[in-house]
This record gives structure tokens, sequence and C-alpha cells, in this order.
């Protein structure tokens, strides 16, 4: 799988995208670009959206961008990905920001696409992150990086291979540490 470049000069890329479909999002609503008082400060003219309207289309795109990650990210696991790969997929380093902190990549992939811990409903009920196995065509109620794949991804059905694979391989990685 390639992974997309997350250097700088891509990343500015994205954020000019991200701002047309912003405009192309504020348009479908009906709204029109208006000349940019502060283009009109610097001597030029700049047509752009009135700024509370393009905060919301903004707000809008990005709430909308989350729920596409998450069903790619979901894609993913039913394609077999784990939580690293995504992790990596996602351009996510450990400590890379606040919500990072302390979090391996898997681990910081698991709390972009389940939340965070420390919300009041997942300290009340817990946090998972649903998606069904391509093998035993159940739905999984994964828990993320807790204690291995038979506590982690209840919902397999008892003669599961996926489970079963991902079971030896966890046992096989405990051995090899004794």
């Amino acid at each position: 799988m390639p992974h997309p470049p997350h250097d700088p000069g891509e990343r500015a890329l994205a954020a000019g995208a991200a701002r047309r479909a912003v405009l192309g999002l504020a348009r479908d609503r009906g709204f029109e670009p208006a000349p940019s008082p502060a283009s009109r400060k610097a001597g030029i003219t700049v047509r752009d959206l009135e700024p509370l309207t393009g905060a919301r289309a903004a707000r809008d795109m990005e709430l909308g961008a989350r729920r596409a990650a998450r069903d790619y990210i979901r894609a993913a696991r039913e394609a077999g990905h784990g939580w690293d790969r995504i992790g990596q997929a996602l351009g996510l380093a450990p400590n890379a920001d606040a919500d990072q902190t302390g979090l391996t990549v898997a681990e910081a992939a698991y709390t972009y696409a389940a939340g965070h811990p420390q919300t009041d409903t997942a300290v009340r009920y817990g946090r998972s992150f649903l998606w069904r196995c391509a093998s035993c065509d159940q739905a999984i109620s994964d828990r993320g990086l807790i204690a291995g794949p038979a506590d982690n991804e209840p919902g397999h059905a008892e003669n599961c291979p996926r489970q079963a694979a991902a079971i030896a391989e966890w046992d096989t990685g405990w051995e090899a540490e004794r």
C-alpha cells in the first residue's frame, strides 16, 4: 500500500484543496463569495466567503471528513489491516500532539477512530470501534489494544480463521519475549 506523503508541501496542497471544497460546499448551500475586507486593505480584491459562513462550512467539512476517515478505517480493519498499519497510513507518530502523548502509533490510530478514552461516555461504557469480519461475517466490537485479539475483538464466530490467526500471532509474540 503506498503511503501518502506527509511533508509540509503536501499538507499545503491539501489545505488549498480543503479551502476550495469549503467554498464549493457553501456555494451548494446558496452562499456566494464577496470581496474580502482584508483584501481591500491590501489594495487587491479577493472574493471569499463571509467569515462566519466560511467557518461553518469548514466545520461541516471537517466533521464530514472525519466520518469519511472512520469509514475508511472500518474498511481497513475489515480488510485485515491492524491498528499500527492504519496509524502509519494516517501519518500518526508517537507524541506527535498533546492527545497522543505516550501512545504508540497503533494506540493513536485506535484513539482517532474510537475517540478519546477520557470522555464521559468512554469512562462509563468503554470504547469500541465496530466493523464486520470478512472471515466469519460477524460484527466485531473492537476494544483496541488491551489484552490480545481474544479479548480485544469480541464478536468473532467460534471457528473464525482470522481470529485464530491473530491469536496465534499474538501467542508467538509472547513466546518470543520470554
